[in-house]
């Protein structure tokens, strides 16, 4: 039976560990780690699986890339009104 994968960003959320944290441990550029939890179709070299499941102390065969399917959809940041130069509000659309 396959190992039962595991999500990148969800592994190092349930760490309680920041993208910065990830890269002090496991020397993986955060902009790289940024990249493998967005993308689904990442395909990093195996070394950089390597470093960070060592990091994440995890089976490098576990470790998968891209949102978690699983995961709780992310509510979209809300945005407060936009302000001219003067401090005049301006109208935006909906």
């Amino acid at each position: 039976m396959p190992p039962k994968p595991i999500y990148l960003r969800t592994l190092r959320e349930q760490r309680c560990l920041s993208q910065v944290q990830l890269k002090a441990l496991s020397g993986v550029a955060q902009n790289t780690i940024s990249k493998l939890e967005g993308n689904p179709d990442s395909r990093p070299v195996f070394a950089t699986v390597v470093a960070l499941a060592t990091a994440l102390r995890v089976d490098p065969l576990r470790l998968r890339f891209g949102p978690d399917p699983r995961a709780p959809y992310p509510r979209p940041k809300r945005r407060g009104p936009t302000v001219r130069s003067g401090g005049a509000p301006v109208e935006t659309p909906a």
